[in-house]
């Protein structure tokens, strides 16, 4: 079992070393599920693999910035809740 997951995120497509082609759609560009193996030279399908095998820390890195760049937005907006609520709770004190 173990083995097999392994060998499924060995496919080139999850390779640092792979470039996918794509052709221009209509609306959008469609990958050919073929692409370019820096390592070997040549032309390789998207779910062979190889012992060249590395991992993209380049698309791993662009989406753990794009996560915790979120996750600041979101606590800002929480941050801003908090001291209106604060605020109007102070007020309420005041009046009283």
């Amino acid at each position: 079992m173990s083995e097999e997951k392994e060998n499924k995120c060995k496919k080139c497509l999850y390779c640092g070393n792979y470039e996918g082609y794509y052709t221009k759609g209509l609306r959008r560009f469609e990958s050919i599920k073929k692409g370019h193996c820096q390592m070997s030279d040549k032309i390789v399908d998207h779910n062979s693999g190889c012992e060249n095998w590395r991992s993209s820390y380049r698309k791993f890195n662009f989406r753990k910035r794009v996560a915790t760049r979120a996750l600041y937005e979101i606590l800002m907006d929480l941050s801003a809740i908090r001291q209106i609520l604060q605020e109007s709770q102070d007020e309420g004190k005041n009046l009283k």
